[in-house]
C-alpha cells in the first residue's frame, strides 16, 4: 500500500512524496517521524518543535539550551541518545505539554553528558528556567512522560504553587490551576508591584513579531506587507525605548531626568536600524523573500550580541498560569511604549504627525499578526468602532491617549473571556490602585492619564542577564 506525503511547502497535488505505508501502527509512526524529521532538518521551520540536537561548546549559555522551547514553558526535558533514535518521537510526544514543558535532544558526545555524569542511554534530564541543576534524571522508558509530569507537579508544589494538570492531549484552559491570586482591592500595594514595563518583555515580543510572525508564511514579502514591515522597522529604529526615566513628568519631557541606559535595547535598536537599511536596499524591487529576511535578521542579531532574551521568562507579562498573557501582553506593552517614547523624543519638534506611529502599528497588525481573530478585531476597532483618524488624533499627546482608549475598548470586550487571566483581569486601565488621581467622579481625567502614561511607560525595568550566564563545565 502506498500513500502521499505533502511537505509544508507543497502547493500542488503533484508535489506529494510517494512512500510505502507499513501495515502496523508502529511502523507508520516511525515512517512519518523520519519523513517529518527530514523535512525539519532541511527547512528548520521556526514554528515547529526543535527536532535538532543541542550544540554545546565553551561559549554556550544556559539560556541557549532553551532555543526552540516555547517562551511560556518554564520546564525543559532533554533526551540524551547515542544515535538518531527515539529523540524525535520524544519531542513529538511532548508537544501537547508545550505550555508547561519543552523538549530538546542531545547526542551522547555532548559536553552536557560529562557535566551531568550520564553513563547510560537514552537518558532524560529535566530542568527549570531559573535553575541550572537537573530536577530529574532517569533512563528513558515507557513511564518517562508520566515521571516528568510528576516531577514538575512536585517542583511546583514545593515552590508554593499549585501545579497544572498535565494530560496527553491539548489541555483546555480549565485543566490548569493558577498561582494563589491576590485581591487587589484588599492588597493594592501588592498588586501595584505586579504592574511595570519590562525591557525583557518588549525585547522578547519584538523578536517574535519581527522574526516568527513576519516569516510565518513562506514566500515573498511584497506590496503593502513590504511597506508595512519597512515602516514598522523604521519606527522601532527611531523610537524603541533605550532609556528608562526615573523622575517626574515635566523633567522627563525635558530629558533632564535621571535615566538608566537599557543596554540590550540599545543593541536591539542597532538591529532595527540595520534591518531598516536592508529593507531600503530592496525598495527598488519592493519585495524580499521570507527566507532571505530571516537569514539577514539572524545574522544581524548575532553581530550585535543577540540582544533579544528569547530564553528569559516573561516578567510583567508572565501569567498566573502558562496559557495566559505572554506574547500579546508584550506586544501591547511595546505598542504603548512606542507611542510614549515617540512623544518624548519629538516633544520639541514643531512638525510632528501624531498619526504616524499609530498607523504604523496598525499596518504591522494588518500584515503580520498571526492571531487572525485578534487581528480582525483590532482592524475593526481602528477603522469602524473607534476609527484612527485626524479628528481623534490631532495633537502630539493624542498618539498616547488614542492607543490607551483603544486598549480599554479591547479590555472591555475581553472581560470575562476564557483568555482572561484572573490575576490580571481586563479592567479599565489604569486601575485606582495604580493611579488614584486618574479617576474623578467615575470618569478618567485626561490630563492625569497623560501624566500616568508618561510615568508608567517611561520607567522601564531593565533586563536581568542571569539567563545569559555560560554553562560551568
Amino acid at each position: 500500500m502506498k500513500d502521499l506525503y505533502f511537505a509544508r511547502t507543497a502547493t500542488t497535488a503533484t508535489q506529494g512524496k510517494l512512500f510505502e505505508t507499513p501495515h502496523s501502527a508502529e511502523q507508520i509512526r516511525d515512517t512519518l517521524l523520519r519523513t517529518v524529521s527530514n523535512e525539519y532538518m532541511f527547512n528548520r521551520y521556526p514554528d515547529w518543535p526543535n527536532l535538532g540536537h543541542i550544540a554545546v561548546d565553551s561559549r554556550t549559555t544556559y539560556g541557549q539550551l532553551w532555543d526552540g522551547v516555547p517562551p511560556k514553558a518554564n520546564y525543559m526535558a532533554i533526551l540524551f541518545e547515542e544515535y538518531d533514535g527515539v529523540g524525535a518521537q520524544f519531542v513529538m510526544d511532548l508537544i501537547s505539554r508545550n505550555h508547561i514543558l519543552g523538549a530538546r535532544r542531545a547526542l551522547s558526545n555532548s559536553p552536557l553528558v560529562q557535566m551531568l555524569n550520564i553513563r547510560n542511554f537514552p537518558t532524560v534530564a529535566l530542568f527549570r528556567r531559573d535553575h541550572q541543576q537537573a530536577l530529574y534524571m532517569q533512563r528513558y522508558n515507557n513511564q518517562t512522560v508520566k515521571d516528568l509530569d510528576d516531577a514538575i507537579t512536585s517542583d511546583m508544589e514545593q515552590g508554593g504553587r499549585r501545579a497544572p494538570i498535565l494530560t496527553t492531549t491539548y489541555a483546555p484552559t480549565t485543566t490548569t490551576t493558577q498561582t494563589p491570586l491576590i485581591d487587589c482591592h484588599s492588597y493594592p500595594e501588592r498588586c501595584r508591584d505586579m504592574y511595570y514595563v519590562s525591557e525583557t518583555d518588549m525585547l522578547k515580543a519584538m523578536r517574535m513579531a519581527l522574526l516568527d510572525e513576519v516569516t510565518r508564511v513562506p514566500g515573498s514579502i511584497r506590496g503593502d506587507n513590504f511597506t508595512n514591515l519597512h515602516e514598522f522597522m523604521t519606527l522601532l529604529s527611531n523610537h524603541f525605548p533605550v532609556l528608562s526615566f526615573q523622575n517626574d513628568v515635566r523633567r522627563m519631557r525635558a530629558k533632564r531626568t535621571t535615566s538608566v541606559i537599557l543596554r540590550n535595547s540599545e543593541r536591539a535598536r542597532l538591529v532595527f536600524t540595520h534591518m531598516r537599511e536592508f529593507l531600503e536596499g530592496r525598495k527598488s524591487i519592493g519585495s524580499v523573500t521570507a527566507d532571505e529576511y530571516r537569514r539577514q535578521f539572524e545574522s544581524v542579531e548575532r553581530v550585535y550580541a543577540s540582544p533579544f532574551p528569547v530564553n528569559s521568562t516573561w516578567q510583567h507579562c508572565k501569567g498566573s498560569s502558562p496559557q495566559y498573557r505572554g506574547y500579546t501582553c508584550g506586544l501591547w506593552t511595546t505598542f504603548h511604549a512606542l507611542t510614549v517614547h515617540t512623544y518624548i523624543d519629538t516633544i520639541k519638534d514643531d512638525f510632528v504627525n501624531p498619526m504616524k506611529p499609530l498607523s504604523t502599528i496598525q499596518g504591522w497588525v494588518k500584515s503580520f499578526f498571526g492571531c487572525e481573530h485578534c487581528r480582525n478585531h483590532f482592524m475593526h476597532m481602528t477603522t469602524t468602532l473607534f476609527p484612527l483618524n485626524e479628528r481623534r488624533v490631532r495633537h502630539p499627546h493624542d498618539m498616547m491617549t488614542y492607543l490607551w482608549r483603544a486598549h480599554n475598548i479591547v479590555n472591555n470586550r475581553l472581560h470575562g473571556d476564557t483568555t482572561e487571566d484572573p490575576q490580571f483581569t481586563k479592567m479599565q486601565f489604569p486601575a485606582p490602585f495604580l493611579c488614584p488621581t486618574c479617576h474623578s467622579g467615575g470618569q478618567f481625567s485626561r490630563r492625569q492619564i497623560r501624566n500616568f502614561l508618561l510615568r508608567y511607560y517611561g520607567s522601564i525595568k531593565p533586563h536581568n542577564r542571569l539567563a545569559d550566564q555560560r554553562l560551568a563545565f
